[in-house]
């Protein structure tokens, strides 16, 4: 009798634990087979601005010290710095052996007649000083030493992919193409860019360097 109830007892301990196990499989199984959620339901389900953070990660309020730069960020976006973009395009086109305009240029008539002046610098590379400062229009030349700048074109809004052009009449991107030539030979040939001055710059030059001011329209 006590045999009987002894072998009874562990086969009802078996298929209790047969049961609890093949629950877990069918939760895990579902776990492991719930479908994605939507990136548009992820978004809603984050507080954060830079998307879906993993749980327990900090905020992102911008990006730590040393952080390289985030290509093609909106202004106001932590990764965005006029600064940084700066120093890519200078590493990227540091302005080295242009010594001739390789696109055409296509500057819309309107532009030309609107933005007539532009006011340019020599400065010295050694000190940071402003050697030089005038007042220029399209086709001006200026003089210094051993420097002769030739002024091609004012542009408000320069753009450059298969042409040289301004994408618009606002100065949102403030340039001069020039042609500049140092003791006769053409040193550079290209824009000068007011809010990226060491971009495409006079650089065989060992002693100066151009800055665009500003441009206006008288």
């Amino acid at each position: 009798m006590k045999k009987g109830i002894t072998l009874l007892t562990l086969l009802l301990s078996a298929t209790v634990a047969f049961s609890s196990c093949g629950k877990k499989e069918e939760e895990q199984s579902k776990v492991e087979n719930k479908a994605p959620k939507p990136l548009t339901e992820l978004a809603q389900e984050n507080k954060g601005p830079h998307g879906q953070m993993p749980p327990g990660h900090p905020p992102m309020e911008g990006l730590p010290e040393g952080h390289p730069p985030i290509n093609n960020m909106p202004p106001g976006h932590p990764g965005h710095s006029s600064n940084n973009l700066e120093k890519e395009l200078a590493a990227m086109h540091p302005g080295k052996n242009m010594t001739k305009i390789d696109k055409p240029i296509k500057i819309p008539e309107e532009v030309i007649k609107t933005w007539k002046y532009a006011t340019i610098e020599v400065v010295d590379k050694t000190t940071g000083k402003v050697v030089k400062k005038e007042k220029v229009t399209k086709g001006s030349d200026v003089k210094f030493q051993d420097l002769e700048i030739k002024v091609l074109y004012i542009v408000p809004h320069l753009v450059y992919d298969q042409q040289y052009t301004s994408a618009s009449n606002e100065p949102n991107n403030p340039a001069v193409i020039v042609e500049v030539k140092s003791n006769g030979k053409v040193i550079y040939a290209g824009p000068i860019y007011q809010n990226f001055p060491v971009v495409y710059n006079i650089e065989q030059h060992p002693k100066y360097r151009l800055r665009l001011v500003n441009i206006s329209k008288s």
